[in-house]
């Protein structure tokens, strides 16, 4: 069975990509913040997904450190402000 087809032909779109060096903030400005606001605005449902090859920074992206928060530690601090 030729599969070939299957494994070769497929459209990808993005709704954002950033340089390998965007700080956490900006990541979260411009991926993570419309998320919340609709979440808050349009009592709508939505997911951050953090994809890539091993090694190319998702989990500090995600978590962060002391130094420079992550996504979750960015959206948490907007959450708790938005129901405070």
């Amino acid at each position: 069975v030729d599969l070939t087809k299957y494994t070769e032909e497929h459209n990808f779109y993005f709704d954002e990509v950033l340089w390998e060096d965007s700080a956490n903030k900006e990541v979260y400005s411009r991926c993570g913040a419309p998320l919340v606001r609709y979440v808050f605005e349009k009592q709508g449902k939505a997911s951050c997904f953090a994809y890539g090859q091993t090694g190319s920074g998702k989990t500090h992206t995600m978590m962060g450190h002391p130094s420079e928060p992550g996504l979750y530690f960015l959206a948490a601090e907007e959450i708790f402000s938005i129901i405070k």
